[in-house]
């Protein structure tokens, strides 16, 4: 059984059932527009990467999905199947509570990359997951990278700050100033230098 479950432009994932329990199969598509060679080493290395990544993130202890399997010529991760649903998706369904929880949690998970000196290069309410037990997984490790600088910890935060401005502006104070809270509390002092970092980047923008 192979189920579609997402598209997007990056990639197809597939809900698959193997050995009596689902998994999620993800495939990294052609883009026909590029070269086929420069095509495939990109679909090779954001593979390779992701499944690195995937794993990094674990051990730092960050939820993320367990990888089971890769195949770099096929461009294909086996991982865990999260029964759940985007957090996107749930957050008008949430009270006041319950979405600063999570958001708090959503800073602690971005902290713990980052105190590893792991970013992870798209982090926005899509690619996390809340399942059954109301526990929140960060997905999606494509753009993730190791050995982050200050900046490159403060472009993560912006992305943040520009997912909630613009995917949930109704709702996108509360949910920045619980994230940054999760995330401060964690980072302790190190957070300083980096929010910095980000209302600089903010500014940048304002003004290119």
């Amino acid at each position: 059984m192979k189920e579609l479950i997402a598209q997007g432009a990056e990639s197809v994932i597939y809900r698959i059932e193997r050995w009596n329990q689902y998994f999620v199969l993800k495939w990294r598509q052609s883009k026909p527009y590029l070269f086929k060679d420069i095509d495939s080493h990109l679909r090779k290395t954001r593979t390779s990467r992701e499944c690195k990544m995937l794993s990094v993130a674990r051990t730092l202890g960050v939820r993320t999905p367990a990888v089971y399997a890769v195949d770099l010529d096929d461009f294909t991760i086996l991982m865990d199947y999260i029964e759940g649903v985007q957090f996107k998706q749930l957050v008008s369904t949430l009270t006041e509570n319950q979405l600063k929880g999570f958001c708090l949690e959503f800073g602690r998970s971005i902290a713990l990359l980052h105190k590893g000196d792991v970013v992870h290069g798209d982090p926005t309410t899509s690619n996390l997951i809340i399942d059954s037990e109301s526990r929140l997984w960060l997905i999606d490790f494509g753009l993730s990278e190791m050995n982050a600088t200050i900046e490159m910890k403060g472009v993560d935060l912006h992305l943040i700050h520009r997912a909630l401005e613009t995917t949930h502006w109704d709702l996108q104070e509360s949910m920045l100033e619980a994230t940054i809270r999760g995330y401060s509390d964690s980072l302790g002092k190190d957070a300083m230098d980096i929010l910095s970092r980000m209302e600089e980047i903010r500014e940048r923008g304002r003004y290119h």
